[in-house]
């Protein structure tokens, strides 16, 4: 539970604020999609949604983990023309392509949804571990800061193998909060 309030990052500041507020995405105190999008759904399926969500566990979940390939670094630094990449699921990409290598939303913790009011159990196990055989990242992208692409765990993992972060306007200071380097 002490990493709990540490997944929500950083708070936002009046000076965040002001800067986000050059943005056309940020609207009413909060980012906004310039495209509309429809979750398509409405009030009275959340109910069925909720008890699907919570109940009937065998039809959710696989049987065993899920075994993860064993990485082989030496074949991935290997500096030819290919592009390579892992996807390890959802929205984590690790990739190489000239010579750099480049990790996207690495969201590798034991919990796949930890701001959920019970623990959501990865289909594989020890994903945390994968980061100790990742070779040194060159750049990290970070879409947006929801836990499923922005993990408290798996920066802690990363932020002294990352020389340097690509990230969309206000995940900097969850990063910050997190003691990563501002340079």
């Amino acid at each position: 539970m002490k990493n709990f309030k540490k997944q929500f990052g950083g708070k936002l500041t009046d000076t965040l604020t002001e800067r986000y507020n050059q943005s056309e995405n940020w609207k009413d105190g909060k980012f906004l999609n310039l495209v509309e999008t429809s979750m398509s759904i409405n009030f009275w399926e959340i109910p069925k949604l909720l008890y699907k969500q919570f109940s009937d566990k065998e039809k959710r979940e696989p049987a065993e983990s899920l075994p993860i390939i064993p990485f082989n670094k030496k074949s991935f630094l290997l500096d030819d023309i290919n592009f390579k990449y892992i996807w390890y699921g959802h929205s984590v990409l690790l990739m190489r392509m000239n010579a750099k290598t480049i990790l996207i939303d690495p969201m590798l913790g034991p919990n796949a949804s930890p701001i959920a009011p019970f623990k959501t159990k990865r289909f594989s196990e020890d994903t945390l571990n994968l980061i100790d055989d990742f070779p040194e990242i060159d750049l990290m992208l970070l879409s947006h800061d929801h836990y499923d692409h922005l993990d408290y765990d798996s920066i802690q993992k990363l932020k002294n193998k990352t020389k340097e972060y690509y990230v969309a306007l206000g995940v900097k200071r969850h990063l910050v909060a997190w003691g990563v380097d501002q340079n």
